[in-house]
């Protein structure tokens, strides 16, 4: 599968990717809509990540990653949007990911597919 979007850098300290990243997710939104898009996050090192949004269909302007992710061997978990901390808690108590992809719905559901 092939992944293309705006990707940029953030950081973990103290937890702070969940507002900049919704902060993100939120400038994007008004553009393309919520439901439309979808989220990459990858290259976790020391104190930051990479994460990425795209559309789930199309290419979105001037986009600056273009990225080959694996095809099978993802897992899905489902959550509410409100929970998402909890639900990344969740799925961190088997080790690091590799990837993730995160989709969010208009009635507060999302779904996060993420591979070791």
């Amino acid at each position: 599968m092939v992944f293309k979007g705006i990707t940029k850098t953030f950081s973990l300290i103290n937890e702070d990717q969940y507002n900049t990243i919704g902060a993100f997710w939120d400038e994007m939104s008004l553009l393309y809509g919520l439901e439309n898009l979808q989220g990459l996050g990858y290259n976790w090192k020391g104190n930051t990540m990479e994460y990425a949004i795209g559309l789930k269909n199309g290419e979105i302007k001037d986009y600056n990653l273009t990225i080959t992710l694996p095809d099978d061997n993802w897992i899905i978990a489902k959550g509410k949007t409100d929970f998402l901390k909890e639900l990344y808690d969740e799925i961190y108590k088997d080790g690091s990911l590799k990837y993730e992809i995160e989709t969010f719905n208009e009635d507060g559901s999302c779904i996060v597919k993420y591979y070791r």
